[in-house]
C-alpha cells in the first residue's frame, strides 16, 4: 500500500512539474476574446470560399491547408497606450518562445512586423504575424494549418497582393479594424 502512495506521490509531482506554467499563444487568444478593448475575429476555413477563386494547384493546396485563421487587435487610443505597451511586451514575450521560428522581421515609421512560425520548415503547423504600429494599435494573426509549405503559401500570398482571391471573411476583418480604428 505504500508503494501506491509513493508512485501516485512521484506521478502527481511529474505531472506537476511538467505542467508548462509559461503564457501560450492560445491562452491568450482566448483570454482576449471578449476583451471589449480588443477586436477578435475567428475565421474558419469554412468561410475561406474555395470554390468560387481561381487558383492554380499550389495556390489550392495552400489554401486547403488552412485550417483556421485567428485575428486579435487592441486599437490604439488615448485611453490606453499603457496596455497597449503592456500587451506588445506580452505578445513579445510569448513569441520569444524556443518553439516558434523567426521567417522574418521588418518595419518602418513607427510601425513593426514580426512573422512567425511552428512546426518544420516544410511542414508548417501555425503562422504568427504579429504587427504594431505607434499610431493605430497592434494586430496578431495566427493562420492554423496541417501540411502548410513555405512555397506555397508565398505563392497563395502573392494571390491576395494580385487580388486574385476576393474572400469575404477577410474583408470583414478590414471593415471591422477600419470602423474601430477610424482611418
Amino acid at each position: 500500500m505504500k508503494n501506491v502512495f509513493k508512485i501516485l506521490g512521484i506521478v502527481g509531482v511529474l505531472l506537476f512539474v511538467s505542467c508548462n506554467s509559461e503564457p501560450s499563444l492560445q491562452k491568450y487568444f482566448v483570454d482576449h476574446q471578449g476583451d471589449v478593448d480588443f477586436i477578435a475575429v475567428d475565421v474558419p476555413s469554412s468561410l475561406l470560399d474555395k470554390e468560387t477563386v481561381k487558383l492554380n494547384e499550389e495556390e489550392k493546396e495552400a489554401l486547403e491547408s488552412i485550417k483556421k485563421v485567428n485575428f486579435l487587435a487592441l486599437p490604439l487610443n488615448d485611453s490606453n497606450e499603457t496596455r497597449f505597451d503592456e500587451e506588445s511586451v506580452t505578445i513579445d514575450k510569448i513569441l520569444s518562445s524556443d518553439k516558434y521560428e523567426t521567417l522574418i522581421r521588418f518595419g518602418s515609421n513607427g510601425a513593426k512586423v514580426v512573422l512567425k512560425y511552428q512546426g518544420e520548415e516544410d511542414d508548417i503547423d501555425e503562422v504568427i504575424v504579429f504587427a504594431t504600429d505607434q499610431k493605430r494599435g497592434l494586430a496578431l494573426i495566427r493562420i492554423l494549418g496541417d501540411n502548410m509549405k513555405p512555397e506555397k503559401m508565398v505563392k497563395l500570398a502573392q494571390s491576395f497582393e494580385k487580388g486574385r482571391i476576393d474572400l469575404d471573411a477577410f474583408k470583414m476583418i478590414g471593415e471591422t479594424i477600419s470602423e474601430n480604428i477610424g482611418d
